[in-house]
């Protein structure tokens, strides 16, 4: 049984770096595409983050629940009885519909951007609307996966 807790806690740990490994560099590479306002970049920049979203990011995050509540069975938890796994279910929960709206706009950036660059012309006035839009939903998704961190290490409870 021990092995079986230290592969699912391992695939769960490796899950979580990923998705905040991978979102951080994400949005770096993401704001230092669109510093150089050249349409070529950022449409470069951003066909490559829809790809790694669209395979790495999108494993991690269905790895990290799949791990995680047999993880906590395994230990002796009850995942509906756990304070500290309710929160870090609801934090979960908005970093998710969060990522998807970045997602969406990311696949929007990577098309208008794209018909920028073939057309040699600047980038259009909706890229700054959707490129502001996505930095906003940058902070819920960091704090939120550096919540998830701290709130699996130190595991709050109520009593």
């Amino acid at each position: 049984m021990i092995e079986i807790i230290y592969v699912l806690k391992f695939i769960h740990v490796l899950a979580a770096g990923t998705m905040f490994g991978t979102w951080l560099s994400i949005a770096i590479f993401m704001a230092l595409a669109h510093r150089s306002h050249n349409p070529s970049v950022v449409a470069l920049t951003a066909r490559f983050v829809v790809s790694v979203e669209r395979t790495v990011m999108a494993a991690a995050i269905v790895l990290l629940p799949l791990s995680g509540f047999p993880l906590a069975t395994a230990v002796g938890l009850s995942p509906s009885d756990e304070f500290w796994i309710a929160i870090a279910v609801a934090i979960y929960v908005v970093v998710v519909l969060c990522w998807l709206g970045a997602v969406f706009i990311e696949f929007r950036v990577r098309n208008m951007t794209r018909e920028a660059a073939l057309n040699t012309a600047p980038l259009p006035q909706a890229y700054a609307r959707l490129f502001r839009f996505w930095c906003l939903l940058t902070v819920p998704i960091l704090v939120g996966m550096m919540a998830l961190f701290a709130v699996m290490i130190w595991q709050p409870r109520l009593d």
